[in-house]
């Protein structure tokens, strides 16, 4: 098993993007950035002490969506939103990068950078328009196949989180607010918290095994997506904590990360909610199983 390491962020609340003065900046990562995948660490790997990220941000459903991206980087992230450059000109976008950053040195791009209106620029006018050096990262593969964020994506939604995980260095995650559930799981079944998650990728609907972080802490869990087939039929993220000794009280809280380890089955319907509290049991041994292995493997 690949060794990725699940790491909680200090407190509840994630880092804002930063507010590091820009003429401090002397190299910078251009991209979207989104994951902050193998492929995107071999472009942080060549910024040096006074690097940033310039993150081309979308807008849309993704990995690592706006300043959540920082958790994953030791540089400051700067967020320049699509739409305020998606008219300029070649031109007008590096004549934008030297007034906004003016001690700019050096720019480090991946093998396949474009930009411009309508993409049309790539590397060859990058190192033509830019005065200072500019730094081509080739590709980063895994096999045989170039690692990138719409693959990594393309793995999430079909439910591959583990093979995910490889290219991403460290397990999906997703985070949301908890909101109040249907009250079934801690009445009759298990008690779940509920979660109310926006712009990240969703893994496809199932269960899966998994570590939930609250508080800056992370516990053991098993955590499902998907429509509520035995009970009200409606869309839900839940996930509960296997903390059988300390019974920890999670109510204070307001925020939940889930780090997705590997997939255990697919939704299914239960006639019966004592089948169903059969089911999520043996849903639970193999949770602690996974993650007990995973656990292992990074030692």
């Amino acid at each position: 098993m690949t060794k990725i390491k699940v790491e909680p962020a200090n407190g509840e609340s994630l880092s804002n993007c930063s507010f590091m003065d820009k003429g401090k900046i002397e190299t910078l990562a251009l991209g979207g950035f989104d994951g902050l995948h193998l492929g995107h660490r071999a472009l942080m790997d060549r910024l040096g002490e006074k690097g940033a990220l310039l993150v081309i941000e979308h807008n849309r459903v993704c990995l690592t969506p706006g300043c959540f991206r920082e958790r994953f980087s030791r540089h400051p992230i700067f967020i320049c939103p699509l739409e305020s450059v998606r008219k300029n000109s070649p031109e007008q976008f590096i004549d934008r990068l030297q007034q906004e950053f003016p001690n700019l040195k050096s720019i480090v791009v991946g093998y396949d950078f474009k930009f411009g209106r309508d993409r049309a620029a790539g590397t060859k006018d990058l190192r033509k328009l830019f005065k200072g050096e500019t730094v081509v990262v080739p590709k980063v593969s895994f096999g045989k196949t170039a690692v990138h964020a719409t693959w990594i994506r393309s793995l999430v939604i079909e439910g591959h989180v583990a093979h995910a995980a490889r290219l991403l260095g460290r397990p999906h995650l997703i985070e949301g607010d908890i909101v109040r559930g249907q009250g079934v799981g801690a009445r009759e079944l298990f008690p779940t918290i509920n979660l109310d998650v926006r712009q990240f990728v969703v893994p496809k609907e199932g269960v899966y095994a998994t570590k939930t972080e609250i508080g800056g802490a992370l516990y053991p869990s098993v955590s499902f997506i998907g429509k509520r087939l035995s009970t009200d039929g409606a869309f839900a993220i839940e996930t509960h904590v296997i903390d059988t000794e300390n019974n920890a009280d999670f109510t204070d809280y307001k925020k939940v990360v889930i780090w997705f380890i590997d997939r255990i089955r697919d939704n299914k319907a239960f006639s019966d909610l004592s089948l169903l509290k059969d089911q999520i049991a043996c849903d639970i041994k193999k949770a602690v199983f996974i993650l007990r292995k995973y656990d292992e493997s990074l030692d």
